[in-house]
């Protein structure tokens, strides 16, 4: 009882002092959350979800931008009281982390990410308004965080057959391979600007030079031509070098334009020219698989390996709300 009071005081102190001695700074920071005696400030928020909202910005607009905004910073902010029950359940239990380490994996950072480089790192810290000492911290606190989550969710996670057995029959859509065929492909890209020809009649017509192209290539395969050959010689699509050859792909993976003429040839089928909005293709189909289902045994271990991981966010996910039920939280 007296630890809640003393908690409760230490909130209410914090709050006093951040509305009376930095009154100015209220309309640019303030208090987001209270975990223990430990403030989570807005500005920690914004530098944590900035990177998200950036994106946000590009995608969404008016009360759909709002929302998800919302929503991207009432996560971060959670993650972020996560964080603090973390470092503060580390300290707790009187864990150290040796200096020793983190210099050591300053070394690896500097060597890494900056070719070696101690001055770039420097300046890149300054850039970002940080010093090294706080960069330091925050790379202690990280490393923290990563032993912490692993030592509580250290214990061996056992998978029974019944149990894989079971995810099988219910995920059992997940198992089951679509249609596939092989295909190579010659894509030439539409022409800008059409050309002018006249015809028998002596009227002039827009022509596309990439369509005669086309056209003659597909003459050329008619007559025994090799596909990979013009592949390499004439398309402007993926997989040129290769001579044109996608491997084997799904329905979902094409153009609809291209998927409805691949899945109805038969192997060793080339097909007309297929004008899409952005070229023309021709394909030529060098193989044909059906559906089928995966059998269990093909799929045990990745299925045992999803359960173990489902069962290890469980057992990680039962320890953080231990934390919460022991610690005072208070949110804004």
């Amino acid at each position: 009882m007296v630890g809640k009071l003393l908690v409760l005081f230490s909130f209410f102190l914090l709050f006093f002092l951040q509305q009376n001695l930095f009154p100015q700074a209220q309309g640019s920071d303030g208090i987001a959350a209270i975990v223990n005696d430990k403030v989570i400030t807005f500005s920690q928020v914004r530098k944590q979800v900035e990177p998200n909202e950036a994106v946000l910005r590009e995608t969404y607009q008016g009360t759909e931008l709002i929302n998800r905004i919302k929503e991207a910073r009432l996560s971060a902010l959670r993650a972020l009281i996560d964080r603090e029950l973390i470092i503060q359940d580390f300290k707790s239990k009187k864990y150290a982390i040796p200096d020793s380490f983190i210099e050591s994996r300053l070394r690896d950072i500097i060597r890494t990410q900056f070719d070696g480089d101690r001055i770039a790192f420097i300046r890149t810290l300054q850039a970002s308004g940080i010093s090294e000492e706080q960069y330091k911290q925050q790379l202690l606190e990280q490393i923290i965080v990563q032993a912490m989550r692993m030592k509580n969710v250290s214990e061996p996670v056992i998978i029974s057959p019944y149990q894989i057995e079971k995810y099988y029959q219910d995920h059992i859509a997940q198992f089951f391979e679509p249609p596939q065929v092989k295909l190579r492909i010659i894509f030439l890209q539409k022409t800008s600007f059409k050309d002018k020809r006249a015809t028998v009649n002596g009227q002039l017509e827009e022509y596309d030079p990439a369509r005669e192209t086309a056209t003659e290539l597909l003459s050329k395969l008619q007559l025994g031509a090799d596909f990979a050959e013009l592949a390499r010689s004439y398309s402007e699509g993926p997989k040129r070098m290769d001579g044109g050859d996608l491997g084997w792909v799904t329905k979902d993976s094409l153009r609809p334009e291209i998927a409805e003429a691949a899945f109805s040839m038969y192997p060793g089928q080339t097909s007309g020219v297929i004008e899409t909005l952005d070229g023309y293709y021709i394909i030529r189909l060098e193989d044909k698989r059906k559906g089928k289902l995966k059998p269990i045994s093909e799929v045990r271990t990745q299925i045992e390996g999803l359960l173990i991981q489902e069962q290890r966010q469980k057992l990680q996910q039962q320890w953080l709300d231990n934390l919460r039920a022991k610690a005072f939280i208070k949110m804004f």
